[in-house]
């Protein structure tokens, strides 16, 4: 061992020593070697609660400890992800409110008719309720009881022509007492059906039959009605 560099063991590596040589005590004057050792202590905390984006370095700089300072900007990013989970929801369910009401919609067009394109009386337009010249669908029969009863027949139809077609549906004057249809008036869609519904409510025993007309501009269709008190 060469006597004259040994510093008697105050080197870096050194176990015994006077405490004057060797060791680099300027690391720990003006807190150079604590700020080292600080930002280790935040890079552990980081690594434990998960990322910086400066607040937790904020608070540091104020004097709060550093795991501290890292667990409170951890909380407040929580918070914010909370937040935006909660607003996404939000915009989720007033998505799936509009589909619902959407097909709510649709489904009262398809059952009560879609509005006319055109503002126009249906009387001047096609005259009186009458089957002549129109095409024969088939017969209606319906029973029901007299004082209240009611049978119904549900049927749908689409314009066979291209677009849309304004209808009117209608039960022909001559026609006995107690038959009712809906909707009246509308317009006939090419891609989607209309659904139409035929009410018999008996005012009498017996038998009552009429005529189920419905005609647009392009064409009429006629539905013979039988209804009786079985």
């Amino acid at each position: 061992v060469d006597f004259e560099e040994f510093d008697g063991g105050d080197g870096q590596m050194g176990v015994a020593g006077d405490g004057t040589k060797g060791l680099d005590k300027s690391d720990f004057e003006g807190g150079s070697l604590a700020k080292q050792m600080n930002k280790s202590r935040m890079r552990s905390a980081k690594n434990a609660w998960g990322t910086s984006t400066g607040y937790a370095d904020s608070l540091v700089d104020k004097g709060v400890d550093t795991a501290r300072a890292q667990q409170l900007e951890n909380w407040h990013n929580q918070r914010e992800i909370q937040a935006q989970k909660q607003q996404q929801r939000y915009m989720t369910e007033q998505y799936d409110q509009v589909q619902q009401n959407a097909e709510a919609d649709w489904r009262t067009l398809a059952k009560f008719g879609v509005e006319r394109n055109q503002e126009f009386d249906m009387n001047e337009e096609f005259g009186a309720a009458s089957i002549e010249g129109g095409e024969m669908e088939g017969t209606i029969e319906l029973v029901s009881r007299p004082g209240g009863g009611v049978g119904y027949k549900e049927f749908a139809l689409k314009n066979p022509y291209m677009g849309f077609a304004d209808f009117r549906a209608t039960i022909t004057p001559e026609s006995g007492k107690g038959w009712t249809v809906s909707p009246a008036e509308g317009s006939l869609m090419q891609r989607e059906e209309t659904q139409f519904t035929v009410r018999f409510r008996p005012e009498f025993i017996g038998v009552s039959e009429g005529y189920l007309i419905i005609e647009t501009e392009d064409f009429k269709k006629v539905w013979k009605l039988v209804g009786s008190t079985g």
